[in-house]
């Protein structure tokens, strides 16, 4: 548990860097090089992409795998905690395993940070022109308010890459690649499948914002 609030620490830490460093840097394209109002969400894939590589995917992995060790009885059970499950994966599988399911994790962060930068920009956006003042400080609330708004909507658009990569780095796994999963639920599932556990993430994540 101290691992897994590690890294959601860390996590955080990284998407206000990753803001901090790439939107300024789109931020003097706008307009010229790329689309107005484009640097936050620009922003936000590129901070998604390096979560995904340095971060987010082995920790992902190591989650994933802990949690559906627990559905086996407590003397079948294999993973123990954060190195001992690293250690245990690689040693049975290879170095490579902890990435499993990086595209659709590369998928989920990025496109979750474009919907979380744009979305709480935009929203926050609306409040100052609402109140006919826009170069006065929003009330506390309203931030919270866009910020719970923005979550809410990563919860539920981001669904999709979350439900494939979860998928994708069980130990017992039917699909071949990110692809044949994706094709695998829309043909044995439907397209509603994509989209289960919505209501918990966004219980989850949106008082976080």
């Amino acid at each position: 548990m101290a691992g897994a609030a590690a890294g959601t620490a860390e996590l955080l830490v990284m998407q206000y860097l990753g803001l901090a460093l790439y939107k300024p840097m789109f931020e003097k394209l706008e307009g010229k090089v790329i689309p107005s109002h484009s640097s936050a969400g620009l922003a936000g894939i590129c901070t998604g992409i390096t979560q995904a590589v340095t971060l987010v995917t082995p920790l992902e992995m190591i989650k994933v795998r802990q949690q559906t060790d627990l559905m086996n009885a407590a003397h079948q059970r294999k993973y123990r905690g954060l190195v001992q499950t690293a250690s245990l994966v690689v040693r049975e599988e290879g170095l490579l395993a902890l990435y499993n399911g990086l595209l659709a994790t590369v998928a989920r962060q990025s496109w979750g940070l474009v919907v979380k930068f744009s979305g709480y920009i935009e929203i926050k956006a609306m409040f100052e022109r609402a109140s006919g003042e826009p170069d006065k400080p929003l009330a506390p609330w309203k931030h919270m308010v866009s910020g719970g708004l923005t979550n809410v909507l990563v919860g539920v658009l981001n669904s999709p890459p979350d439900v494939v990569k979860t998928r994708m780095q069980d130990d017992s796994k039917p699909y071949r690649t990110t692809w044949d999963c994706v094709k695998s639920m829309i043909r044995n599932e439907g397209y509603s499948s994509f989209f289960r556990g919505s209501w918990l993430r966004i219980i989850r994540i949106a008082p976080g914002m």
